[in-house]
């Protein structure tokens, strides 16, 4: 079974049901195919598209500001482990996808992060799921196609936030170094290529959930506190405030959250899917409807309807081993409720997604089993 080391560029997604909420427990539910798969693409359905040349899962995805979307590592099979170096673009106007510079390291469990100038910033990870940190970072151009070697973080990390300041500075925070979660937390500056440590977490925790907030402040919420590889769930949340480098507690969630996946919302508040979401201007947290009986998920998308998309599920069952769902569920924020929408082609957990500029969603890769280690190179569109 694939540890639960979380890659975080799908945690949250910027780059983003009323009909009726299901309760249900979860001691025996399964999170069974909802909805239907077309593959004509109407209103509140999932299409196939082209598929990747590569097979991948926990890889990341990012929009670039030609439109198009880079994909890059991952791991091939999830039983091997071994990370992948290889990258390719998504064209949407063509529905195709084809192979640019690889990475000069194979990674997973890394981050991607768009910068001002169009470039990504690819950071920390790993060359296997069970492999050792590393701190080297490494920058993609769009313009040539090419990854190119930058300065490496002052702390080798995987599973760890990176989110872009409006000052253009990316702020990493947390992860783990494979054996315990870190709590230091580090600037990277474009302009000089270099990184530069700056307060750290006051609870130290990989794989959680961190936004930029419209005060520029970030959020960073749940995760895990790492120790000799013994794991405590989290619900503690806190505030990092880029004017004085430091960060603050917060309140908490109600319930910890281990794995948390979630999305900004078009209001400014920040949904921790399943549980709650985060209003800044009171730091209070407040709980949302009843979810849909899903264990965990892998990605959150805001929609241009201001809804959220949510997809890489596993089931929930008795004697079933989790196994990965097609289901997709929406958040909306104006009800806050949540309900199921139309099934996607292919069952996956692991899985990356992006809001693409004609309101669409590309998901894409993933695994649809868990033991058995194969990845998938299908990819699907979400029209909303």
């Amino acid at each position: 079974m694939i540890a639960v080391r979380k890659s975080t560029t799908t945690m949250i997604v910027f780059t983003g049901l009323v009909a009726l909420v299901l309760i249900v427990g979860t001691s025996s539910f399964v999170l069974a195919d909802k909805g239907t798969s077309r593959k004509g693409g109407g209103s509140g359905t999932f299409s196939l598209t082209g598929s990747m040349n590569t097979a991948r899962a926990l890889h990341t995805s990012t929009l670039l500001n030609t439109g198009e979307v880079l994909v890059a590592g991952g791991i091939a099979n999830t039983s091997a482990g071994v990370s992948l170096s290889g990258a390719e673009l998504f064209n949407p106007a063509k529905g195709r996808w084809r192979l640019t510079g690889s990475m000069s390291a194979a990674r997973v469990f890394d981050t991607a992060t768009l910068l001002p100038n169009g470039e990504v910033l690819v950071a920390g990870g790993a060359p296997a799921l069970n492999g050792n940190c590393v701190a080297s970072a490494e920058l993609f151009d769009p313009a040539t196609g090419q990854f190119s070697p930058t300065g490496s973080m002052t702390t080798p990390r995987c599973s760890h936030s990176a989110v872009l300041l409006a000052n253009g500075q990316v702020l990493v925070a947390g992860g783990d170094d494979l054996s315990n979660s870190l709590a230091s937390a580090e600037l990277f500056n474009p302009a000089t290529g270099t990184w530069q440590a700056t307060g750290s977490l006051n609870v130290a925790r990989d794989g959680q959930l961190s936004a930029l907030l419209q005060n520029g402040k970030v959020l960073v919420a749940g995760g895990r506190d790492r120790v000799n590889g013994n794991f405590t769930d989290l619900a503690s949340a806190e505030i990092f405030d880029p004017s004085r480098g430091k960060w603050t507690l917060t309140a908490s969630l109600s319930t910890p959250d281990g794995t948390p996946f979630g999305s900004l919302l078009a209001n400014g508040d920040v949904l921790v899917a399943r549980f709650a979401f985060f209003t800044p201007a009171t730091d209070t947290w407040t709980n949302t409807g009843p979810f849909p009986a899903a264990r965990e998920g892998t990605t959150a998308t805001l929609l241009g309807t201001g809804n959220v998309l949510l997809t890489g599920f596993r089931q929930v069952c008795r004697g079933c081993g989790f196994k990965p769902s097609n289901a997709a569920v929406l958040y909306e924020s104006a009800t806050n409720t949540y309900a199921f929408t139309g099934g996607m082609n292919s069952a996956r957990v692991f899985d990356s997604a992006v809001c693409l500029p004609n309101g669409q969603v590309l998901v894409s890769g993933g695994t649809n089993t868990i033991s058995g280690g194969a990845t998938l190179a299908s990819t699907e569109l979400y029209t909303p």
